[in-house]
């Protein structure tokens, strides 16, 4: 038997199928080609559409001309046309030393099939070696080898200066196609390859959108220049400026509110927001943090975050043209639907690397940081998609771990990518938070805010009604006895209705204890975690020491069963004790209201975070007479306690600093009970004291909070005909329960 070598020999359609199916599309495809200007150290790469007509047919030739550095005659057949070459991911960095390479697999130039039939490559070096070579790229659709297909190279000197053009004829042209039928057999059919009629009004509206966004808007990217420039000659699209020069939007300068900075390699953020809703007055505060991934999610090395918010009501549109916001046609200042229209050519959150965007992020529909679905659970808080223009810049492969889906539609979604997400994120958060704070305060948010229990009062007071209706009946000069009559009717209705008013209180009541007893569901478990370990385990010790009892009637083994049982039942006192605790949170039905001592349920509501203070080293100080008392439902006082020592426990666990403590003193008056509580925690910014924001529902500063608990605990306090408040404080956060007797 003899063994014979072979040789793997691609098919020459292997070229069209690293164009057409894994570069992606023709914007994919002009982008590709692009970025090898910039490889090549080009300062400016002019991109033409010129519309003509070759033998009478109708053709578009498309050139993408630079001025870099070009090839010599060795590079073009020994590299630029040899596919898949790794010449790039060597080098890494461009010839002049200055920039970081682009190009990694060596396909992207292949792209051109997708753009047209034909191609021209005209190249010249430093040294004035031209080469030129042509391309029919239809001959890659046929079934010959890739080994017989020629390409012919000319090669010559010139005193031009170095370049790059590459010249693309596109056609609408018919071709036959063999495909298999639905018996299975072999038929062929009529295409049209539709590379002219693909560009039209709205794809190269689109083309220009592409093209803005390409370059990463930072500002240091300045230093390094790099411009696009797009023309169009004898285009059936007059619609469209002839001459465009390629830069970013302008609207990204007005902004309402922005949060930018670096993320390090560790989640370690330094970030700068921006209120820019008055620019004549614009806020800025620096942040601190550290942001940690959660799961399997992996930092993504370092990078940088760019997040730039519009407000998108009626007067904030009007806010924005204010600010400058010019229509680059008439010079004039913006109209409102031009402002909307431009926003929504330019919304989302682009990422980048080594200065260019990676596809498809940035495109309206693309939300892949989930805000939209974010919002939905959140409407307070969270923004939309199409309210912001982000921009995150990422390291390379090497460095990010974050790596390009071979088709250039996007990132792997790798654990990586993953970081990438929660990291950018959690640097949004930190925008969001401050915008809610600024927007109640200013109330642009939804208005003043209404207490629950001030509703439900004027919803069972009928007070207004008689006033207005004694005025009118006076004024009708109707007998003031008559007048009288109505007001104690109305005055006894008031009084039939206060009892469903206290029904109706009792239920908001249930529904809001039920709502804290979620919240704190994992504080539960963690306190019951040690009885029911206890038990599991020494089950089978008493089953052991029961067993050595029966077969050798020894004492002893009964003493180690009694010590068993005085476990189970000091950890079924303590279970017991638990539920205990918490079963004002849980009760179905409510007695009726009356005085109960105020620091008493303080230390019923602390006893449901015992071993949750242990294993923190939180200290914890009550301060204050068991013999003041405050009338109601003492279950009020426990939930408004509950919700206040909760957040506490949360912050002091994130908090740096060494001190630890929450302080609860109680003190009374003649008229008033106040409760002030402390803790030694991050505490809250002027900001979100003054605006009140930290009640509004759906306020948190928990990447994952919920919003309910101050707004629940000061709910509860207003039941009690008390008032939950938050104070400045130089050390942790301050909050007073003032009651009035």
């Amino acid at each position: 038997m003899n063994d014979t070598g072979y040789k793997i020999r691609p098919a020459a359609r292997l070229i069209h199928t690293i164009g057409s199916d894994l570069i992606g599309d023709s914007y994919a495809a002009l982008v590709e080609l692009v970025k090898n200007s910039y490889d090549a150290d080009a300062t400016n790469v002019d991109i033409v559409f010129k519309y003509t007509k070759i033998e009478k047919e109708s053709a578009l030739i498309i050139s993408i001309r630079d001025n870099g550095h070009g090839m010599n005659f060795d590079t073009v057949i020994n590299k630029w046309l040899v596919p898949a070459t790794n010449d790039k991911l060597k080098r890494k960095i461009s010839k002049n030393g200055t920039r970081t390479l682009q190009g990694r697999k060596g396909i992207g130039r292949f792209a051109a099939s997708i753009l047209g039939q034909e191609m021209t490559l005209s190249t010249v070096d430093e040294n004035g070696e031209k080469s030129e070579t042509v391309i029919d790229w239809r001959i890659f659709k046929t079934d010959d080898y890739l080994e017989n297909i020629e390409i012919l190279v000319d090669k010559n000197n010139t005193n031009e200066p170095s370049c790059t053009e590459i010249l693309i004829i596109a056609k609408d042209e018919k071709y036959e196609e063999v495909v298999l039928n639905e018996e299975g057999l072999e038929e062929t059919v009529e295409k049209i390859d539709s590379k002219l009629s693909y560009w039209n009004r709205d794809t190269l509206e689109q083309l220009i959108n592409e093209l803005r966004k390409l370059i990463s808007p930072f500002e240091e990217s300045i230093d390094d220049e790099f411009k696009i420039n797009l023309s169009f000659e004898n285009s059936p699209f007059p619609e469209i400026d002839e001459n465009i020069k390629i830069d970013t939007y302008p609207i990204i300068q007005f902004y309402d509110y922005r949060i930018s900075g670096t993320i390090s390699d560790k989640g370690n953020a330094n970030l700068l927001f921006e209120n820019n809703v008055n620019p004549e007055a614009v806020q800025k505060e620096k942040i601190s943090a550290n942001f940690e991934v959660s799961g399997n999610n992996k930092y993504c090395g370092s990078m940088k975050v760019d997040f730039r918010v519009f407000d998108r009501e009626p007067e904030a549109i009007d806010n924005l043209i204010n600010k400058g916001l010019i229509n680059p046609v008439s010079k004039n200042l913006m109209g409102k639907r031009q402002a909307k229209r431009l926003l929504d050519e330019v919304y989302g959150v682009n990422v980048y690397k080594n200065f260019f965007r990676i596809r498809p992020y940035g495109n309206g529909g693309i939300d892949w940081l989930d805000l939209d679905k974010d919002r939905i659970q959140n409407f307070t808080l969270k923004i939309s998609n199409n309210q912001i223009v982000g921009f995150v810049t990422i390291q390379s492969e090497e460095k990010s771990g974050l790596e390009e889906k071979s088709a250039r539609d996007g990132l792997k979604e790798n654990e990586y990518y993953f970081g990438l997400k929660e990291l950018a994120q959690k640097a949004l958060f930190e925008l969001e938070t401050r915008r809610l704070a600024y927007r109640i305060k200013s109330e642009k948010s939804r208005g003043k805010q209404t207490k629950v229990q001030d509703t439900i009062n004027s919803l069972f007071s009928l007070a207004e009604v008689k006033t207005s209706i004694g005025k009118k009946l006076s004024e009708f000069k109707i007998d003031k006895k008559a007048i009288d009559e109505i007001d104690n009717i109305l005055t006894e209705e008031e009084a039939k209705k206060a009892e469903l008013k206290e029904e109706i209180e009792k239920t908001i009541a249930i529904y809001q204890g039920q709502a804290t007893l979620g919240k704190i569901v994992n504080f539960i478990l963690h306190e019951g975690r040690k009885p029911l370990q206890f038990f599991n385990s020494e089950t089978r010790v008493m089953e052991r020491y029961l067993k050595f009892y029966r077969a050798t009637k020894d004492e002893e083994h009964l003493d180690e069963l009694t010590k068993s049982i005085n476990g189970f039942q000091i950890n079924s006192k303590f279970i017991s004790t638990l539920f205990k605790r918490i079963s004002p949170l849980a009760k179905q039905k409510r007695d009726k209201k009356a005085d109960f001592s105020v620091v008493k349920v303080i230390n019923e509501s602390l006893d449901v975070f015992k071993s949750s203070f242990d294993d923190a080293n939180i200290k914890v100080n009550v301060l204050g007479n068991e013999k003041i008392q405050i009338f109601g439902w003492s279950e009020d006082l426990y939930i408004a306690l509950t919700n206040l020592i909760e957040n506490s426990v949360y912050w002091l666990g994130v908090s740096k600093s060494d001190t630890k403590e929450i302080t609860i003193a109680v003190s009374e008056s003649s008229n008033t009970v106040i409760i002030d509580y402390k803790d030694t925690g991050p505490g809250l910014t002027d900001l979100e004291i003054e605006s009140g924001a930290i009640f509004e529902p759906g306020y948190s500063k928990k990447i994952d909070g919920t919003g309910l608990g101050l707004a629940i605990a000061g709910e509860a306090s207003d039941r009690l005909n008390g008032e939950l408040s938050a104070r400045k404080s130089n050390d942790g956060v301050c909050f007073q329960i003032e009651f009035n007797k």
